[in-house]
């Protein structure tokens, strides 16, 4: 009792005994037939004759009772030792005897116990009232008078148990609790990989990103992670075994050493358009104008920006795509001229660099590409029957805005270079590049 006294003055475990409250009167309010409304559960008493806390208190009666009794038999019975047998040591063993008793014992305490509750709650008799005062009286300390909202939750709760008894197979609630890094990492894993998921690094980068620790420290990291951002991380995993894309997720995608933000108005930044950004910044002076177009995201314009401080302007005929972009320039601290434009139509001006990653993806592939790639904007990846619509466009406009010795920057699919040599041979030098994999995949273009 004065354990009960001294934590009932804790601020969460009065809460626990708020709750304790609201759950008696809502057993009580059905019990009595009435509505489940909080109004009905809150003229209902809080103190409950089948409670846990009554069940303690007739543990500890009946098993004082039927210890007193069995220590009365086993000195009768002569089944304690005497100190003439096992000397000085007899206390001990004695003691040892009795625990071991009490041991045996203690499934026929809390059967006894049980059943005694489970009697006594059946009836009102005054006469019985005398067994079931005390147990009433100590739930007087383990429950307090709840806040409306408390009932709410007692009530939500007590309806879902009826749902579950009604039928069997409806899906129960898994409660989360806290875990180590280590132990979520592994099992975030085995799950995507499940789903069908096999790039193990997904896993780490959404473990990374809800605990704010470094991918690389993953491995040897001891932290536990509280529940709340345990909740996080399935929930994360359970919308990308949906196909959803990891970035889109996260909400962040880095690129070229820059995070960005990332969803559903823009193609996400791929890590072969930094191959393209880097020979792009390797060219570009401060003193030059340079024209992004598709930027999408903004991750080129911004980046390039950011590298040289020159003059760029980026296009896209999506607003969605430049609202994105303006929040990523605006994030970044880079000061872009956006322009909504389907191609060149509102271009003005001349510049000295155009740089793309435009869509090259041939209109009847997009439909057999991964499940992912549903998510993104369909105009970001459809170039037309072959592919090369685009290529086209700016082949045909770029000598009118380009300055003298101007160039073109593109990043294209694997097997297009041919193609796209041959659209720009009217140009003075064309120039393929491979990206890290082996892949052709930048053109360079001179005017």
């Amino acid at each position: 009792i004065s354990y009960i006294l001294i934590v009932s003055i804790m601020k969460d475990i009065r809460r626990v005994f708020m709750y304790h409250g609201a759950e008696h009167k809502t057993i009580a309010c059905y019990e009595h037939g009435l509505e489940l409304t909080v109004e009905n559960a809150k003229t209902m008493r809080r103190e409950h004759s089948r409670c846990g806390t009554t069940f303690l208190f007739f543990v500890i009666a009946v098993s004082i009772m039927v210890f007193v009794l069995i220590n009365f038999m086993l000195e009768k019975c002569g089944l304690l030792v005497t100190m003439d047998s096992v000397g000085k040591a007899y206390k001990v063993v004695n003691a040892l005897i009795r625990l071991g008793f009490k041991l045996l014992f203690l499934p026929v305490v809390a059967a006894v116990s049980y059943e005694l509750l489970k009697l006594l709650a059946k009836t009102e008799n005054p006469v019985f009232f005398i067994f079931k005062a005390p147990g009433l009286a100590l739930q007087m300390l383990t429950t307090v008078e709840p806040d409306d909202k408390m009932i709410e939750v007692a009530i939500t709760s007590f309806n879902a148990v009826l749902a579950l008894d009604a039928d069997p197979s409806l899906p129960t609630q898994k409660f989360v609790t806290a875990e180590k890094i280590q132990e979520t990492l592994k099992r975030v894993k085995e799950e995507l990989f499940s789903g069908g998921v096999k790039e193990e690094a997904e896993a780490e980068w959404i473990v990374s990103h809800f605990t704010g620790k470094k991918r690389s420290m993953l491995p040897l990291c001891q932290d536990k992670i509280s529940p709340a951002v345990v909740e996080k991380i399935n929930s994360a995993v359970r919308e990308r075994l949906t196909g959803r894309p990891l970035w889109y997720i996260l909400g962040t995608c880095g690129f070229y050493g820059y995070e960005f933000l990332v969803d559903e108005r823009a193609l996400i930044p791929r890590p072969e358009t930094e191959e393209l950004c880097e020979r792009v910044i390797n060219v570009v002076k401060k003193s030059d104008k340079v024209l992004d177009l598709c930027t999408g995201s903004g991750a080129l314009a911004i980046v390039i920006y950011l590298k040289t401080g020159a003059s760029v302007t980026a296009s896209d005929v999506s607003e969605k795509a430049l609202s994105l972009a303006k929040e990523n320039a605006e994030k970044l601290g880079a000061k872009i001229n956006f322009v909504l434009s389907d191609g060149f139509k509102n271009i003005d001006g001349k510049f000295d660099v155009i740089v793309s990653n435009p869509p090259y993806v041939k209109t009847g592939d997009i439909d057999g590409l991964q499940r992912e790639i549903a998510y993104e904007p369909r105009v970001a990846f459809d170039g037309g029957a072959d592919g090369l619509d685009f290529y086209r466009l700016i082949a045909a406009n770029a000598k009118n805005i380009l300055n003298e010795n101007g160039k073109i920057f593109l990043e294209f699919g694997y097997d297009q270079k041919d193609a796209l040599i041959d659209i720009f041979k009217d140009f003075t030098k064309v120039e393929s590049f491979k990206d890290y994999s082996g892949n052709d995949r930048i053109l360079v273009v001179t005017l």
